[in-house]
């Protein structure tokens, strides 16, 4: 039985998209180190390589999963995001069908509708392979995983509920019948 995880790699000669990248500084929605794109935040880890398993594990410890694809809006703007890091790396993802052969899902849950598949690439699949995807065609391919690779964590946003704020009274104060202050009309 195959086992399958989702990679992303990332070569130097990426042609560039046109996305917006926004910093990573915490908007009080992400934990510091995180970046926020819609209603999640996004954890480039790339200074620390496991393998997919432990990748997984990692991002589970932070509230999260390895990073899910549900648009093809989302997968251009975490491009754009890499193609800023040193070229050369590869990312772990959270696609997998450990569950049932052939049966493709996300860590997190989500259903696995956004498929981008290289041409070839299920075709040519063996035991205990991953899948990845190059960042020069932005297709998914296969690789092992066991690998050692940096990954993407994703967590959904905090949702703070709104601050209660107490009605202040400006004005006059009232003083024996009549309004201290008040202009006669």
């Amino acid at each position: 039985l195959s086992k399958f995880t989702l990679l992303f790699f990332y070569a130097a000669a990426a042609p560039a998209l046109s996305v917006t990248v926004v910093s990573l500084a915490s908007d009080g929605h992400c934990d510091q180190g995180y970046l926020l794109y819609g209603n999640f935040c996004y954890h480039f880890e790339i200074e620390d390589v496991k393998n997919w398993r432990d990748a997984e594990a990692r991002c589970v410890s932070e509230q999260g999963h390895l990073v899910s694809f549900q648009r093809q809006e989302e997968l251009s703007f975490l491009t754009g995001v890499i193609q800023q890091t040193p070229t050369g790396i590869s990312l772990w993802m959270g696609g997998h069908d450990s569950v049932t052969e052939g049966g493709w899902e996300w860590t997190d849950g989500s259903p696995f509708r956004y498929i981008h598949w290289n041409t070839g690439q299920l075709e040519n699949i063996s035991a205990d392979c991953e899948c990845f995807v190059s960042f020069q065609t932005g297709r998914w391919n296969d690789v092992s995983c066991t690998e050692l690779n940096t990954y993407i964590c994703k967590t959904r946003k905090a949702h703070y509920p709104l601050p209660s704020v107490k009605p202040t009274h400006y004005g006059c104060s009232q003083v024996g019948g009549s309004l201290k202050g008040a202009l006669p009309f």
